[in-house]
């Protein structure tokens, strides 16, 4: 029997909703071998390849380089070459959409098996089973599927429902045009990064009940240190890779704030996963140094360091960017000696570091000079108290003093 294979958005990872089309490696009409990259999709602040689960042709390629789709949404067709296009149209038409997309592992072939070249369509939501074509012509005409009735098979939305709709305005789209800006602005669409992070950052400052815990840390003897090590050669150490050390032993003392909240569920991690936020000028990247507590200074500066390089790269892996119990942000290499930063969820904790200034303190009732360092803390209310909060910073406090 003949075979068709649908591509659509994979589900990589729970949190994921939709996927940006980066390049098609492959053109209508290629040969695809099982396990041939097809196309990469951004998305999640990454980008993964989707690689073909199956021999056959590429024949169809329905969502052009750059275009955002759901989950699920049919991307292309995959099938034997001695399939009419009769039959392909047919596939398309009946494709069942978002519901039924596979959740395969990222970069890896789709676990659904190969339908057949006919298939049903399972009763549902109509404005959720529309082909790629008929919903971008309904993005292009201004109509909201969910107001428009299907008079297709099993009442599928056909192109002629959305024209319709649009003629009789029966399925105005209720968002309003954004007005056209005026001259002398360039706009900028937001990429599918932007847009991740200002969808994740809103809703963490919204839902999470935030608190905020200031102090001041002596670099002096951190220096000293640093110089001490930097001497001896090999990888050479950042004050931030420093910081991340310290910080590692320091949730080793404090586990209560080492955590995630998962559902109603406290997650407390055995080890340091000190998430490290890299800034690039596609977004911040929260990179993952997992087991920081057991690592040397230098192992944690060869970490970061390469963890930059791919955020920078684009090329960061969903393990990058996951799994971090605990999140430094430092923008003391931007001149900035004080702010506070938003949880990153699931994380309990974030601590953002400024610039390293030299000031006078007072010791033992006398004048000196002391290099210091703002540090804010800022806790989920709901998984970290203000007294643990507190310890924490205290300790953070004694593993910088000690070196």
């Amino acid at each position: 029997m003949s075979q068709i294979y649908p591509i659509a958005v994979p589900k990589w990872g729970i949190e994921m909703v939709e996927g940006t089309i980066s390049s098609w490696t492959k053109s209508v009409g290629d040969s695809v071998s099982k396990n041939d990259e097809v196309f990469e999709m951004e998305s999640d602040k990454i980008v993964n390849v989707w690689e073909s689960p199956t021999d056959g042709v590429l024949r169809r390629q329905l969502v052009a380089e750059g275009e955002t789709q759901p989950v699920g949404t049919l991307l292309g067709v995959i099938a034997d070459a001695d399939v009419s296009d009769a039959d392909i149209d047919a596939f398309i038409a009946d494709f069942a959409g978002p519901a039924t997309a596979p959740e395969p592992a990222a970069a890896a072939p789709a676990a659904a098996p190969a339908p057949a070249a006919k298939t049903s369509i399972a009763p549902g939501d109509a404005a959720a089973r529309v082909n790629p074509v008929v919903r971008r012509l309904a993005a292009e005409l201004g109509v909201d599927l969910g107001a428009v009735i299907g008079t297709g098979r099993n009442g599928r939305i056909t192109k002629e429902d959305v024209e319709l709709a649009a003629k009789e305005g029966t399925g105005a789209a209720a968002a309003v045009a954004a007005p056209a800006a005026p001259d002398g602005v360039e706009v900028i669409p937001l990429t599918p990064i932007r847009k991740t992070i200002a969808k994740r950052l809103t809703e963490a400052k919204q839902t999470i009940p935030h608190f905020y815990l200031t102090t001041e840390y002596e670099l002096d003897g951190l220096l000293a240190h640093r110089a001490k090590l930097n001497e001896a050669g090999g990888q050479k150490v950042s004050v931030n890779d420093l910081l991340v050390w310290c910080v590692a032993q320091a949730l080793m003392k404090v586990p209560e704030v080492n955590v995630n909240l998962v559902g109603d569920d406290i997650h407390m991690f055995k080890q340091a996963n000190v998430s490290v936020a890299i800034a690039t000028d596609n977004g911040l990247f929260p990179a993952t140094v997992y087991g920081a507590d057991g690592k040397s200074p230098a192992e944690i500066a060869a970490d970061t360091s390469a963890l930059a390089e791919k955020a920078k790269s684009g090329k960061l892996e969903k393990a990058d960017i996951s799994n971090g119990s605990f999140t430094v942000s430092n923008l003391g290499m931007f001149g900035v000696t004080t702010f506070s930063a938003i949880v990153n969820p699931p994380m309990g904790a974030i601590l953002a570091m400024g610039k390293g200034s030299q000031q006078v303190v007072v010791k033992d009732g006398v004048p000196a000079v002391a290099t210091q360092i703002s540090a804010t803390l800022s806790c989920d209310h709901r998984v970290i108290d203000g007294a643990v909060g507190a310890k924490f910073l205290d300790a953070l406090r004694l593993e910088i003093d000690a070196l």
